[in-house]
């Protein structure tokens, strides 16, 4: 196994007590589709429903949890972290979790982040995207869990997100995965950027 999948083990390691579905999200899960490491990454999105945070507390005992308070939208990227309590429900627009490493005498200071937690919106079996609740997809067609792999959201999920701010990464992952993807993800992200951004470069190459 590669050294740079060590800290996906760890994630995964971590979450194998939460009885709820998880999926690798951003970069990650590109990669996990592509089956290669396509680039270097600097965290680890894990993508977990809303619906289901109540058992995030005991699933992740031992690690601390904060929640990220988006700035206000327009003004900065990122957020303020604040301890996220047991018991204290979270609702929009909190959309992110920090999981931190303990501290120990090895690591005595805070912003040791494992990997963070994106909440994901839903109502019955459906997803809604949190930015767009018009666009939506079955709840089973929102991962992929391949046998003898890590479950990862579908990348036409995992572009949608990265359509907004669209970095140079996010370029680089839509160029590594387009090729790969369906007929049928191509056309839902296609109709998913029409209604999101309209304007978008990515829709002429789907």
């Amino acid at each position: 196994m590669p050294d740079e999948l060590n800290p996906l083990l760890e994630a995964a390691t971590a979450l194998g007590r939460l009885r709820a579905p998880w999926w690798i999200a951003g970069g990650w899960a590109i990669d996990l589709h592509l089956g290669r490491v396509t680039r270097a990454h600097h965290d680890i999105d894990v993508a977990v429903l809303r619906s289901d945070q109540a058992l995030l507390h005991a699933a992740l005992d031992g690690f601390e949890l904060q929640k990220i308070i988006p700035h206000p939208e327009g003004l900065t990227n990122g957020g303020t972290n604040q301890t996220w309590q047991r018991g204290e429900r979270l609702e929009l627009p909190v959309h992110q979790i920090d999981v931190m490493r303990a501290r120990s005498a090895m690591r005595p200071q805070t912003g040791d982040v494992a990997f963070q937690l994106m909440l994901q919106e839903t109502r019955s079996d459906t997803w809604l995207y949190r930015r767009n609740p018009a666009v939506t997809r079955p709840l089973a067609a929102v991962g992929i869990h391949a046998l003898w792999s890590l479950p990862y959201l579908a990348p036409e999920v995992v572009l949608l997100f990265k359509a907004k701010h669209c970095l140079d990464k996010d370029r680089a992952d839509f160029d590594a995965c387009v090729g790969s993807l369906s007929a049928d993800a191509r056309a839902w992200l296609r109709q998913a950027l029409a209604l999101c951004h309209p304007s978008h470069d990515w829709i002429a190459r789907l």
